[in-house]
């Protein structure tokens, strides 16, 4: 990475992964990403890998090759593919040579199908997803900065860029130096910008309390995951007085947590989908759209992932039941070998999916 990202949970100055790539009997390439965080719900690499090669020689030996020809044109496929026909993710037992817990490896074969599944529909993946999928995505700028100086120079950069939404790492640090840190973004962006912090369940609920207030009071948009991921009951007391919204990130790792929330939709309003962690775009689409069943919105986020991935989330991302909020997909600055150029890198704050079939990422 350009420069260490401090967060509530660690420091992180690289980021390391796996690309899965299937091809399938026309010569068709889709792709997908693994890569696993541990802090943030996910599977170590060493279990990841393994995943991820068992799991792959187990769909080698399971699905049948099509006849030549077959699949072209009007996008005949193998059904046990297609994902609108079949329960989630991708039909029942597609997954089975996959660990349960090792959502970054699904995460991976399952982005490489669905890729493929679009290049055969001829169309981009967003709209294999949601036939209503947006064209453009909203995103939010990332500050990595740690000084107040430093901060407040690259939040002027990204409004200058067009982002309309920022977002500042909070918690892991005295609270005095938050707000500072805050003051000093707010100052130099101007009221007109939304702000959002995240905490990744770094405090305890009293400070949480005192903190929302503190910080509140620089107009914030939403706070990320204001306590620990397990403990919703304490979300929704924060949730009752809180200046502003709050929204689970962390505790979507947890299923037990994530049928709380679903059950209790006064915990929080927002949800932060990173499908990395949710095991892929069909479970993590599922999730959203049972959300806004029970009135929450819902947004998708990376865990600093690769462009692979981040293709995928913005995909799912526009298609998403609703896009009222920002997503967290902006992050491609922090990454010292970025490409250079690729069409989800945001331009003015916002990622025009491409229309071109499947993925769209070469």
């Amino acid at each position: 990475m350009v420069h260490p990202l401090k967060t509530a949970r660690g420091t992180y100055s690289a980021r390391e992964g796996f690309v899965v790539r299937l091809e399938d009997e026309e010569g068709r390439v889709g792709q997908g990403e693994a890569m696993p965080l541990e802090e943030f719900g996910t599977e170590s690499p060493a279990d990841c890998e393994r995943a991820l090669k068992e799991g792959l020689n187990h769909l080698e030996r399971s699905i049948t090759p099509l006849p030549p020809g077959e699949g072209r044109g009007e996008g005949a496929t193998d059904p046990r593919l297609d994902p609108r026909r079949l329960p989630l993710p991708l039909g029942e037992g597609w997954g089975e040579g996959l660990q349960t817990r090792t959502p970054a490896a699904r995460h991976a074969v399952e982005q490489a199908l669905l890729d493929l599944e679009a290049q055969r529909r001829n169309v981009p993946l967003s709209q294999l997803l949601a036939a209503d999928a947006r064209s453009v995505v909203h995103v939010n700028a990332l500050l990595g900065a740690a000084s107040p100086e430093a901060l407040a120079q690259e939040a002027r950069r990204a409004v200058a860029e067009g982002y309309e939404t920022l977002k500042l790492k909070v918690a892991g640090r005295p609270l005095a130096e938050d707000v500072t840190r805050l003051s000093a973004v707010r100052d130099a962006v101007g009221a007109a910008i939304r702000l959002r912090v995240d905490a990744n369940g770094g405090w305890t609920e009293e400070e949480a309390r005192a903190a929302l207030e503190a910080l509140g009071r620089y107009g914030l948009e939403l706070c990320e995951q204001p306590v620990a991921p397990e403990n919703p009951e304490a979300l929704a007391r924060l949730s009752e007085h809180s200046p502003c919204p709050l929204a689970a990130d962390e505790s979507l790792a947890l299923p037990d947590v994530t049928q709380h929330i679903l059950k209790h939709p006064e915990t929080v309003g927002i949800l932060v989908l990173k499908p990395m962690v949710l095991g892929g775009l069909l479970p993590t689409l599922s999730l959203a759209r049972e959300a806004a069943k029970r009135g929450m919105d819902a947004y998708v986020t990376s865990s600093l992932d690769g462009v692979i991935a981040r293709a995928g989330a913005a995909h799912l991302a526009a298609a998403l039941p609703s896009g009222r909020y920002a997503s967290g997909l902006g992050v491609g600055h922090l990454f010292k070998d970025e490409p250079g150029n690729h069409p989800f890198r945001p331009v003015q704050g916002r990622i025009q999916i491409p229309r071109t079939p499947g993925l769209g990422v070469n």
